[in-house]
Formats: C-alpha cells, structure tokens, sequence
C-alpha cells in the first residue's frame, strides 16, 4: 500500500517516501520473524503516513483511491496478525481456517463500502470553516484507531 503514495508523487517526494516504505516493510518483516505482534501498527502507521502526507502535498480535493487504501492496509494489518497466530502450533477446530478467511474477506469488502459511502458523503458536504476541519481531524483519528483496535483484536473462536 505504500506504493501507491509512492508512485504518484514528484521525484523528491518519491526519493523520500521509498525510504520510508522500506523501512515499513522492514518493520513489518521484522515483526512476522521475531513473532512482535506490537510493530505491526507500527508498519502499517508508517504505510498509511506516506500516503497521508502525499495527500496534504498534493492539496487534492478528494482521491478516489482512499478507500482501497484504507481497505489495504487493514487487510494488511488484518494478514500480519493471522500469521503470528499461524506461529502457535495449537490445533483447532476444523474449519477454522476457512472461518478465518471469509472474517477477512468480509472485514475487507466493509471496509472498502464503508470508506467509499464515506468518501461520497464527503463530496456532497462543501461546507468550510475550523469547526469543520477539526470535526473531520477527530473523525480521521476516530477511523484510524479503530482500524488499529480491529486489526488486533482476537478473530472470533467458535
């Protein structure tokens, strides 16, 4: 996901944002071979931070790309905490897996409608103003805390 900032910036940007993405990859292999479930959000701030400072250089009304993004990087969050539960090598119920993957699927497709119906009700809305603008600073830290608190939760046992 952090290609996509990447790749659509001028070459300044570009030189700058590889360097963090590396380093959130980096963060990320790091946590699936120590077994550090605590730098996954970690990775996936960094991620998520290039692309959010793409935007505020770019000055964009709206990008039509947020949703995936945002769908991205919790799949991406979601995958890396399922493989450090994969690590423990306890057996479970059968079927388990296949619960597992259609939970992420699922939370994957919500969340794309969820960001793109959002995105939407944002175009129609052309209000202006400081109340707004932190309505919408509170929003944005409300969505990515509860992005971070899903993607560690405990899939459901059953």
């Amino acid at each position: 996901m952090a290609a996509v900032p990447v790749a659509r910036g001028d070459a300044t940007f570009q030189a700058a944002a590889a360097r963090v993405a590396a380093v959130a990859f980096l963060v990320l292999v790091a946590a699936l071979v120590l077994g550090r479930p605590s730098l996954v959000p970690v990775a996936v701030a960094l991620a998520g931070g290039i692309y959010a400072l793409e935007l505020a250089i770019d000055d964009a009304p709206l990008d039509v790309a947020a949703p995936v993004v945002a769908a991205g990087l919790l799949l991406a969050a979601e995958l890396a905490y399922w493989s450090l539960d994969e690590r423990e090598r306890a057996a479970g119920d059968p079927g388990q897996g296949l619960r597992r993957a259609a939970f992420v699927a699922l939370l994957g497709v919500a969340s794309l409608l969820v960001a793109g119906v959002l995105l939407a009700l944002v175009d129609d809305v052309r209000a202006r103003g400081l109340a707004l603008d932190l309505v919408g600073a509170v929003a944005a830290a409300t969505v990515l805390v509860t992005v971070l608190v899903t993607a560690r939760r405990e899939p459901p046992q059953g």
